[in-house]
C-alpha cells in the first residue's frame, strides 16, 4: 500500500471534511513533499487548518487555494495568482509545500512548530509565540497532524 493511500485510509476513518476530495490529490501531496522535504501527513494537516480541503475558498486577507497563499507575499517562490491558485488544487500544494519548506528547512533549521509559525504569520511569528512555543495555529495543525498520524499507525505499525 503506498504512502497516499496510507493517508486517504486514515483521513477518511477520522471524518476529515472533504476527505474524498483531499485523496484525490494525495499523490500530489506526497509527491511534492518527498520533493521539498516536508512531512506529507504535516502538509495533509496544515491544508486542513488552511482550507478545510476546499480550493476555492479566499480569505478576508487576501490568502487563496488549499494552501492560502497570499500572492503578494510568495513572489519569493515564483508569482502566482489568486485565480490560479482557486483554479489548480496541484498547483497549491506545489507552491504550499515550497513554502512551507522554506519555513521550516531554511529559515527555522528544521523545527516544524517554528515552521508552521512562519508559513502562517510570516516574519513577525516569533512575536506571536506563548511561552510554549506554539500559536492557535500551530496547535490546530500539530493536533491533525497527530490523529491523522495514529490513524495510521495502531499498535506497533509505524511508517517510514
Amino acid at each position: 500500500m503506498s504512502l497516499a493511500e496510507m493517508i486517504c485510509i486514515a483521513i477518511i476513518s477520522i471524518n476529515m471534511p472533504n476527505a474524498e476530495f483531499a485523496c484525490k490529490h494525495m499523490e500530489t501531496v506526497v509527491e511534492y513533499s518527498d520533493k521539498y522535504n516536508v512531512d506529507p501527513v504535516l502538509l495533509t494537516a496544515m491544508i486542513y487548518a488552511e482550507s478545510r480541503w476546499n480550493p476555492k475558498v479566499e480569505s478576508r486577507a487576501g490568502a487563496c487555494g488549499l494552501t492560502q497563499i497570499i500572492p503578494k507575499w510568495s513572489r519569493k517562490f515564483g508569482y502566482v495568482s489568486c485565480r490560479q491558485l482557486k483554479n489548480n488544487p496541484d498547483l497549491s500544494i506545489r507552491k504550499g509545500a515550497q513554502i512551507l519548506s522554506y519555513w521550516i528547512n531554511k529559515y527555522n533549521r528544521g523545527n516544524v512548530r517554528l515552521g508552521l509559525c512562519g508559513y502562517n504569520a510570516g516574519y513577525r511569528c516569533h512575536k506571536i509565540l506563548d511561552k510554549k512555543g506554539h500559536t492557535r495555529y500551530t496547535r490546530r495543525v500539530l493536533k491533525m497532524y497527530r490523529t491523522i498520524d495514529l490513524e495510521m499507525s495502531p499498535g506497533c505499525m509505524h511508517r517510514e
